[in-house]
């Protein structure tokens, strides 16, 4: 069963038409190319990295209102808010919980 928003051959044709084809839009065209496939598992590089993400916030999950506060304020002139900034300080000092990065 067709899930295409629009004409099928038109220029608004977006989606999947029968579980073979997907039409996609970007840049004012409309192309077809075969359904997407994402890999079933993740490497071990892959892995590592999204347990690192979650332990960084946990991280911030814990922290008490005053802590998340002086991350906030630290993260003013950064371009990021207090949580981004947060996130790459864990990473970029390498941080082991339950050890806390230091506010830069």
């Amino acid at each position: 069963m067709a899930t295409v928003k629009g004409p099928l051959f038109s220029v608004a044709a977006t989606g999947k038409f029968n579980n073979l084809l997907e039409f996609r839009t970007g840049s004012g065209k409309t192309t077809v190319h075969g359904i997407r496939a994402c890999p079933a598992t993740r490497s071990q590089a892959q892995q590592a990295q999204a347990l690192r993400f979650a332990q960084a916030v946990s991280g911030w999950q814990a922290l008490s209102t005053a802590q998340k506060n002086t991350w906030k304020a630290a993260a003013v002139y950064t371009g990021h808010n207090g949580y981004q900034l947060y996130i790459s300080e864990y990473q970029t000092q390498n941080i082991n919980p339950p050890q806390q990065p230091v506010v830069p």
